[in-house]
């Protein structure tokens, strides 16, 4: 039975586990069945864990925790909320494990009433003086944006370890007291990686990229992560010269690093560096990401190319990312749209479980710079036929089409709707199409 448990790594070997266990007669063994359920948390079933759970006659403590433990990590805080009242019900007693799994699952969905709750219940079962317990409510407080609070427990514990300054560290961060921040880093009694990228992080996120770069040649022992958060924060910043620097001095980069790096080419209107650089990842075996191909579409869309439009389309749906997820269906219809390619982007966007705004506009937008302004017209209308309220962007886009395609009347009719109906204030942009709609038309 151990080896078919260190095995165990798809739904279909699970039930293959779980079928062993019944023909063994093991159902109601609580060794094998906090092993097995700890297997369902790993693989993101909770459903199975729970309905494994369910033919327990006596669960014991443990094997509670561990279903609370998946439901914290997997599911809703209200999921986790019902083991944790269930446990109750049966008799048994909440326990360091199970409250630290409750105030995470808080934490999660930055719910402060009911961390404050679970915190009243640590300090009845006298929990609140376990070191792992304590640090669980630092951090929840943190994300809650009490840093006050988190402050106050922290004071307050016996033990304390690098976890529980790291979290209080990670609180006066996310709230942007660096200075705080700065004053706990340098008190800490041991540092590991995780302290040392929480600051430069927090110096990043508020624009004090200096003090981070600093702070980062002073690190001991650098990581890919401490790579990632520089590149994305210089980035941002424009200096995509120093982030390619980084980049290319990083001896172990991750998805995460390349994502960074290809959008950041994006965002600073360098497309064919992007596509360069997605290439060098491909030739690298680097498998992309959904994020990633998000960028390269985006990257395709400035530049325009429709056999580049071609090949990455091709290359999403060959590959194991779904392009029925929004967003890349979303950049798909964009891209398409943008590099000339309408065939095919109509295919997508009538495909797309759920449109909106913006894949409206993708359309539209394409039509115009294509010559399509009467489909561009015919879009828009049906698109307030399907209830969605255009924005100022979106009568941008539709006072375009109509001026490139010379559709004075419809124009004025946009224009008047606008004003009137949406009570949009036109901007220099939409008064400009109409200046240029009336020149090209001989109005002026």
């Amino acid at each position: 039975m151990e080896l078919q448990l260190r095995s165990c790594k798809t739904i279909f070997h699970l039930q293959q586990l779980h079928a062993h266990i019944i023909r063994k007669g093991l159902e109601q063994d609580l060794f094998i069945l906090s092993r097995f359920i700890c297997i369902c948390n790993s693989l993101c079933n909770t459903a199975y864990a729970a309905s494994v759970f369910a033919r327990v006659s006596t669960p014991s403590s443990y094997l509670w925790n561990c279903l609370i433990k998946g439901l914290c990590e997997n599911s809703s805080l209200a999921e986790t909320q019902s083991g944790f009242v269930g446990l109750r019900r049966s008799g048994g007693a909440p326990d360091c494990y199970t409250y630290s799994s409750l105030i995470k699952a808080c934490a999660n969905e930055g719910r402060i009433e009911e961390g404050m709750m679970a915190h009243g219940g640590v300090i009845k079962c006298g929990a609140n003086e376990n070191v792992y317990v304590g640090t669980c409510l630092i951090d929840m407080y943190g994300k809650c944006g009490e840093v006050g609070l988190a402050r106050k427990v922290f004071d307050e514990m016996v033990v304390r370890n690098v976890v529980s300054w790291t979290a209080l560290l990670f609180g006066y961060a996310g709230v942007g007291d660096m200075a705080e921040a700065k004053n706990i880093f340098d008190k800490m009694p041991g540092r590991n990686s995780t302290t040392w990228n929480a600051m430069i992080k927090g110096f990043v996120k508020s624009g004090e990229l200096n003090k981070a770069r600093r702070l980062f040649d002073e690190m001991p022992v650098k990581n890919a992560v401490s790579y990632t958060i520089l590149i994305d924060g210089y980035a941002r910043d424009g200096d995509m010269a120093y982030a390619r620097c980084l980049f290319d001095q990083a001896v172990d980069v991750d998805i995460v690093a390349w994502s960074a790096l290809i959008s950041g080419y994006v965002k600073n209107g360098q497309p064919y560096e992007a596509v360069k650089m997605f290439e060098k990842m491909c030739s690298q075996n680097v498998k992309a990401d959904e994020f990633i191909m998000v960028s390269l579409m985006s990257a395709c869309s400035k530049i325009g190319i429709p056999k580049l439009a071609e090949w990455v389309d091709a290359y999403v749906c060959q590959s194991s990312i779904d392009h029925r997820n929004y967003y890349i269906s979303a950049a798909l219809v964009d891209m398409n749209a943008k590099c000339g390619n309408m065939d095919r982007a109509t295919v997508l966007f009538e495909e797309m479980p759920r449109r909106n705004l913006v894949s409206y506009c993708s359309m539209m937008q394409g039509f115009s710079i294509h010559g399509c302004g009467a489909q561009a017209v015919g879009l828009f209308r049906r698109m307030l036929d399907d209830g969605l309220t255009p924005d100022g962007v979106a009568f941008t886009v539709i006072l375009t089409a109509c001026c490139d395609a010379g559709l004075v009347d419809e124009g004025c009719h946009f224009f008047n709707l606008m004003t009137n109906q949406y009570s949009i204030a036109p901007s220099p942009d939409h008064y400009a199409c109409m200046v240029n709609l009336y020149g090209r038309a001989g109005q002026l």
